[in-house]
């Protein structure tokens, strides 16, 4: 059990790690919009992805050990979660580094919430402002011609003037 413990532990330190990892891409995302830098944003976009797979799959990973975890135990999986277990861990050495990584876990999760929440707010309102432009922009486009239509003439009146010159 203890091994288990410690895997899950190593495996949470790892989630840790993507976090603070799309923690750094959010906030150098949040520079990108300011500046306006559709380039570097297009790049941290894409690096936020790659790293949000690889979380995922650690995710599977871990979600998988606590299920054999919670076998172990004889509980559901369901009904197991990080609290309980660091309850049930008590007096364990495992339990302070549990205990310890699911609160930086958490700390981190809060820290890239909020991170996300303004880079969400500065799109918005720069989106705002594109469509305030494009409304200012189509307001003084006159949906009449500018320019006066030229009269129709017919043919006969164009061969009345060629025949009185000859």
């Amino acid at each position: 059990m203890a091994g288990m413990i410690n895997q899950l532990i190593e495996i949470m330190n790892e989630q840790n790690e993507r976090h603070e990892e799309l923690l750094g891409l959010s906030l150098e995302e949040k520079d990108a919009i300011i500046q306006n830098d559709t380039d570097t944003l297009q790049n941290l976009v894409n690096l936020k992805q790659m790293v949000i797979s690889q979380n995922n799959r650690i995710e599977k990973k871990r979600l998988s050990l606590v299920a054999d975890i919670a076998e172990v135990l004889g509980q559901s999986k369901k009904d197991l979660d990080l609290g309980e277990l660091i309850d049930l861990l008590e007096g364990q050495k495992e339990q302070a580094r549990l205990k310890e990584s699911g609160e930086r876990l958490r700390e981190i999760v809060y820290k890239l919430k909020d991170a996300n929440d303004v880079n969400r707010e500065l799109l918005n309102a720069a989106l705002e402002y594109v469509n305030y432009s494009l409304n200012a922009l189509q307001s003084t486009i006159s949906p009449e011609p500018t320019m006066m239509p030229v009269p129709h003439r017919g043919v006969e009146e164009k061969t009345g003037k060629l025949n009185k010159k000859m």
